[in-house]
């Protein structure tokens, strides 16, 4: 399902790349849990495509999809002793607006849908994720919050994004 999905947004953006205000990107994502997320999972590394459309030189739209593994943690909770905590993983699934105060500075917010898997099974919720990164002629950037929230409870992290640039007005 995930290589669909995946495979889907490449063909997507890869289309849509051909206007010069949409610009694909594709990289790397690291995450540091926080919360009781912290608690129960060490980091987290995957994969991450996006699409940007540039409404102005200063405001543009974002989509945004990808991959992260959270690796679990092994905790000592007396008087139980070890709980082994699996890999979790998450698909975010974000759509929103960014704002280039400078041609390289940007701040933005996205919410959609998140992914959830782990154990075997899945479980969507409410994902958001404001940011704010640095905009170069073939890559970025961004320094976020990730959250998935449902039912009171939230599991977030903060996230580091590098992104390639190609395609539309990232050539």
């Amino acid at each position: 399902m995930k290589k669909i999905f995946l495979a889907a947004a490449f063909v997507v953006a890869g289309f849509l790349g051909a206007n010069a205000q949409f610009t694909f990107g594709a990289g790397l994502r690291v995450g540091l849990p926080v919360g009781d997320f912290g608690d129960t999972h060490s980091f987290g590394i995957g994969a991450e495509v996006q699409g940007e459309y540039n409404f102005s030189e200063k405001f543009s739209g974002i989509i945004t999809t990808g991959y992260t593994n959270f690796f679990g943690k092994t905790v000592d909770v007396p008087p139980f002793g070890e709980i082994e905590f699996e890999s979790a993983g998450l698909i975010p699934i974000i759509a929103g607006v960014r704002v280039y105060p400078t041609t390289t500075f940007f701040i933005g917010a996205q919410a959609g849908y998140g992914i959830l898997t782990g154990n075997g099974d899945s479980e969507g919720a409410f994902c958001y994720q404001p940011q704010i990164g640095y905009n170069g002629s073939k890559f970025q950037v961004a320094l976020n919050y990730n959250a998935l929230s449902k039912d009171g409870s939230t599991l977030g992290h903060i996230g580091l994004t590098g992104i390639f640039k190609f395609g539309g007005g990232g050539e």
